[in-house]
C-alpha cells in the first residue's frame, strides 16, 4: 500500500512546512499539496518540507480533486491544512481499510483549544452518522473507491458531505477513536457558538436541497457584512 496525503491550501505558510514534516516522519510515502494560489510562503515552504506541490483552481473541493489527479498512491488520506493527524496515522489507516466492507474512514475531532462548547463538538464528532462526520475529520479511502464514486465535485460549500454520502454507498465508513487535532480559528474568528449555529444552519439547508452555490454566495455576504 502506497498513501499519498492531499492537502489543500491557501495561505498556510505558518504551519504548513510542520505538518508535511510530521507525514513524513509518520512514513506517509507521498504528501501533495494542492495550492490555490496563496500569496505568502506555502509553496516553497511545503517544497522544502518534502511535499510535492501543485497549482490549482481555488476552492477546497477542485483543489482537492486537483490533488487526488496528481497523487500516485493506491490510497488517498485528503487532511486540512490546519489539521494533525494521531500518531501512527499511516499504520492506523493500512489497518482499517484491510478490515472486510470498509469503503472508507476518518478520524475523530480535537481542538487545539479548551472550551465547552468546542469539547461538545468535539464529542458529537465520534458519532459516525452523516451529520457528524466532515472532512476536517480526515477522510481516507483506496484509489480504486475513490474513482468508483467519481472523486469530489466541484462544489463551493458541502464537497465533504457529498462525497461522504457517496462512499457511504460504496460500503462502510469506519470512524477511528483516535483524534485529528485541528485549529479552533475559524470558531474563535466568528464566535465558537455564532459558528456552529451557521453551520448547522447551512448543513439543513443544503439537506432541503438548497443549492451550494446558493449557500455559499449567502456566506460570502453574510462574512462581507461582518467584517
Amino acid at each position: 500500500m502506497r498513501v499519498s496525503v492531499v492537502i489543500p491550501t491557501l495561505d498556510e505558510a505558518d504551519r504548513i512546512g510542520a505538518l508535511v514534516t510530521g507525514l513524513r516522519a509518520d512514513g506517509f510515502e507521498e504528501v501533495i499539496v494542492a495550492d490555490g494560489a496563496s500569496a505568502d510562503e506555502t509553496k516553497s515552504r511545503a517544497a522544502a518540507a518534502g511535499a510535492r506541490v501543485v497549482d490549482a483552481p481555488r476552492g477546497r473541493g477542485k483543489q482537492l480533486q486537483c490533488g487526488s489527479l496528481a497523487a500516485s498512491g493506491d490510497t488517498l488520506f485528503f487532511l486540512h491544512a490546519d489539521s494533525a493527524p494521531p500518531p501512527g496515522a499511516r499504520a492506523l489507516i493500512a489497518s482499517t481499510l484491510a478490515q472486510p466492507g470498509v469503503a472508507a474512514g476518518c478520524f475523530r475531532l480535537a481542538f487545539d483549544r479548551r472550551h465547552p462548547l468546542l469539547a461538545f463538538y468535539a464529542l458529537m464528532s465520534r458519532v459516525n452518522h452523516g451529520l457528524f462526520t466532515y472532512g476536517d475529520q480526515g477522510l481516507f479511502l483506496s484509489r480504486a473507491t475513490f474513482d468508483g464514486i467519481g472523486g469530489y465535485s466541484d462544489m463551493p460549500l458541502f464537497e465533504d458531505v457529498e462525497i461522504l454520502g457517496r462512499a457511504r454507498r460504496a460500503g462502510r465508513i469506519v470512524k477511528r477513536g483516535e483524534p485529528i487535532t485541528t485549529s479552533a480559528r475559524r470558531f474563535l474568528r466568528a464566535g465558537i457558538a455564532r459558528q456552529e449555529l451557521k453551520s448547522i444552519g447551512l448543513l439543513a439547508l443544503f439537506r432541503l436541497g438548497v443549492s451550494p452555490h446558493r449557500l455559499a454566495r449567502w456566506y460570502r455576504a453574510e462574512k462581507a457584512f461582518r467584517e
